[in-house]
């Protein structure tokens, strides 16, 4: 049975490609001369995976400057050599410039970042030793409104709070 996309030949993945979101594993980037509507320089991400859930061979992919941001952001380098055993999920999404398809490929989030990269937003351990509970203290009275689970909550998105501090932290709603 022949497939409509089969007609489609690119060297590069593409947003008909895609059923839906998927998981894939950067296995590396490199920038090099590619040519779309003129020779150009750009971002290639390869992925471990051989094949997508689908069955069709997974292709390389061109990195756009937001895909590039979130893989620079997940291991705080913008050296491409550091953008590797990053796990994504990919997606399509409708481009927001309106310039060339009216899709494009998307990594909507960065699922790990394995061996040979930074780990991925490594949260600290929120102690009434750290250098910043003056700061979290001063947060914590300007926001007691909120209420103490709520505050905790905005809080975990950047620290590990233990049981022992967040009973302290209610020291300071009340």
């Amino acid at each position: 049975m022949t497939n409509w996309k089969d007609a489609f030949d690119s060297p590069f993945m593409s947003s008909y490609e895609l059923d839906g979101p998927v998981q894939l594993t950067v296995d590396r980037v490199e920038q090099k001369m590619v040519q779309l509507t003129k020779q150009e320089l750009k971002n290639v991400a390869y992925f471990k995976e051989a094949k997508l859930p689908s069955g069709r061979p997974t292709k390389p992919m061109i990195l756009n400057s937001g895909n590039c941001k979130m893989l620079h952001n997940a291991v705080k380098s913008g050296n491409v050599d550091a953008w590797k055993n990053i796990t994504i999920e990919l997606s399509v999404k409708p481009n927001k410039g309106r310039i060339g398809e009216a899709q494009g490929l998307a990594i909507n989030r960065i699922i790990a970042v394995g061996e040979g990269s930074a780990p991925v937003n490594a949260k600290t351990e929120l102690t009434p030793e750290s250098p910043n509970w003056a700061g979290v203290i001063e947060y914590v009275k300007a926001n007691k409104q909120l209420g103490l689970a709520s505050i905790i909550n905005n809080l975990q998105s950047k620290y590990t709070i233990s049981t022992a501090t967040k009973k302290e932290l209610g020291n300071y709603v009340d």
